[in-house]
């Protein structure tokens, strides 16, 4: 495993705090409101299907790890998602959604993959 980059963050007292940066992370940390609210994030992808309205984004995921919460702490990289579709479908176009709910399944197996791995530190 590589030592992590090293990133200086501006916290809202106006100091500034090397944090170890994951090679996963692609937030650029221009400001930290408080230092326990510090996340870092991973590239968020989309899933979108085609309704009588045009196409519609309807699933995100990312990995995410707020390593310094004092509330609620994650030790660990978790996966965050965000899922909200309301739609009426033709019945011939249903098959189209249930194909895009299948590959945002196994999208999210991926990623959730990964944030395992994550914890094992191989990535």
């Amino acid at each position: 495993m590589t030592e992590p980059r090293m990133v200086d963050v501006t916290v809202i007292e106006t100091r500034i705090v090397p944090v170890p940066e994951p090679d996963w992370c692609v937030d650029p940390h221009d400001v930290a409101h408080h230092f326990t609210d510090l996340t870092h994030f991973g590239r968020q992808t989309t899933v979108s299907v085609d309704t009588p309205v045009g196409a519609v984004d309807f699933l995100s995921a990312r990995i995410s790890h707020a390593p310094y919460l004092e509330a609620q702490s994650e030790p660990y990289p978790v996966v965050g998602v965000a899922l909200d579709l309301q739609a009426d479908f033709q019945a011939e176009d249903v098959a189209g959604l249930t194909r895009e709910l299948r590959a945002a399944a196994d999208l999210l197996d991926e990623i959730a993959e990964q944030a395992l791995r994550l914890r094992g530190g191989t990535e």
